[in-house]
């Protein structure tokens, strides 16, 4: 092991840096395109729901094709290519078809960054030392999000909004600088599939013979791995949480950016998402070590239990303060969520082969649930308001509760010890 932790290091790194690029610009496109641009909200809404269904397509094919190649490395910088690419050209073509085409490209690439650092990093530590790694890496990408946050709120205020997408393309090469100190030698990339060494899925064959062996393979896998309950029962979980969960934000920079103004809106964005990104450095870097200790159950029930409270709190005051305050809650059930999810995915598909699969299936229903969210969110804003769209949301993240309290086992396997 010590001699991988040049490897490690450099995938802490990476987790840093990522952070400031897997997103493209995240909630300043939207600003960049109203405030620099002035494109109607219809078209922006056009062009962000073009990326998230494309990640949600590419989100469970990606989780495979990571199972299957050993090319890991590979992958996260073509991802880090794409995202550079998608940045230019927004800055340098505010087209519909451009802009919509380079979030494509966000959204793709975005399939491709969580599961394969995971599974780099099931591959160099292994599972005993998953729990902790997967809190330090998150907590490595909170910190790289904060320091994302405060670059990036400070070129667009001092520079243009513009100048925002060229400080992400400068991002991007440094992240694949990272990607290219992590050793291929260094990751087992059978234990980083899941397979612990015996059940990996048999290699790629040619020609069209190993198309049809590659198709029925990846039938195959996911057909045994939602035989088991507990993977539906927690698919529909994460499906439940980002309905909830994935319209806070917007409407929260919506209704800062009709009350502040652009240059004013672009700095409140910076600090709630500073606040949020602070909260989750800290739950992230704990949430691996009690995912050991007292399970993955406990941790998850109070993610929901944030988040409800969360939609409650957003409706008694919109004042900045009040609303950057309030979002440090985000920190609280994003970071349990970036964590837990990880491992009980980890716990289920031990010895199968499906660990990437598997997560390329959640992060698809945690698409869905973004999609349904901010679909539900826009008509109910327009038409019932803001504080009864967060009570909407509120009550969504309630029932998520206590579907996973009654019917989500724990899926934390603990050693038995004998009493002398």
């Amino acid at each position: 092991m010590a001699a991988k932790q040049a490897s490690v290091r450099a995938l802490k790194a990476l987790n840093f840096c990522i952070a400031d690029v897997q997103n493209g610009m995240g909630p300043y496109v939207a600003l960049f395109l109203q405030s620099s641009v002035q494109w109607n909200p219809a078209q922006i809404g056009t062009a962000l729901a073009a990326g998230n269904i494309a990640q949600v397509v590419a989100q469970t094919p990606a989780g495979a094709l990571i199972d299957r190649l050993r090319q890991k490395r590979g992958l996260l910088l073509i991802g880090i290519s794409m995202i550079a690419v998608a940045c230019l050209a927004t800055a340098w073509f505010t087209t519909l078809p451009v802009v919509a085409g380079a979030q494509v490209l966000i959204g793709m690439a975005g399939a491709i960054f969580p599961p394969c650092l995971a599974a780099i990093a099931l591959g160099l530590v292994g599972r005993q030392r998953m729990d902790r790694q997967m809190g330090t890496n998150q907590a490595f990408n909170a910190a790289g999000n904060m320091t994302a946050a405060l670059a990036i709120g400070a070129v667009g205020y001092y520079l243009g909004l513009k100048w925002m997408f060229y400080l992400v393309v400068g991002f991007c090469f440094l992240a694949a600088a990272c990607v290219l100190l992590i050793r291929g030698n260094d990751i087992d990339h059978d234990l980083a599939c899941g397979a612990d060494g015996k059940s990996r899925p048999g290699r790629a064959r040619d020609g069209v013979d190993g198309l049809r062996y590659e198709i029925k393979t990846l039938l195959v896998g996911f057909g045994e791995l939602f035989e088991q309950r507990a993977m539906i029962i927690f698919l529909v979980s994460a499906v439940i949480f980002h309905f909830a969960n994935a319209a806070m934000v917007p409407l929260v920079t919506e209704m800062l950016g009709k009350n502040q103004g652009a240059q004013r809106a672009v700095l409140y964005t910076s600090g709630y998402m500073l606040a949020s990104q602070f909260v989750f450095v800290v739950v992230a870097a704990v949430s691996g070590r009690l995912a050991a200790r007292i399970g993955r159950k406990p941790l998850f029930l109070f993610a929901f239990a944030a988040l409800t409270l969360r939609g409650v709190l957003y409706t008694l005051s919109s004042a900045p303060y009040c609303l950057i305050a309030v979002q440090c809650m985000d920190g609280l059930g994003a970071g349990i969520f970036g964590v837990v999810a990880v491992l009980i995915i980890a716990d289920l598909t031990k010895g199968t082969g499906r660990f990437n699969a598997a997560q390329g299936a959640i992060a698809t229903a945690q698409g869905t649930g973004a999609f349904l969210s901010n679909s539900m969110a826009g008509y109910l804003a327009r038409h019932e308001g803001t504080t009864f769209t967060f009570l909407v949301l509120s009550g969504i993240a309630f029932a998520g509760l206590a579907f996973f309290w009654l019917l989500m086992p724990e899926t934390l396997a603990r050693k038995k010890t004998r009493l002398t």
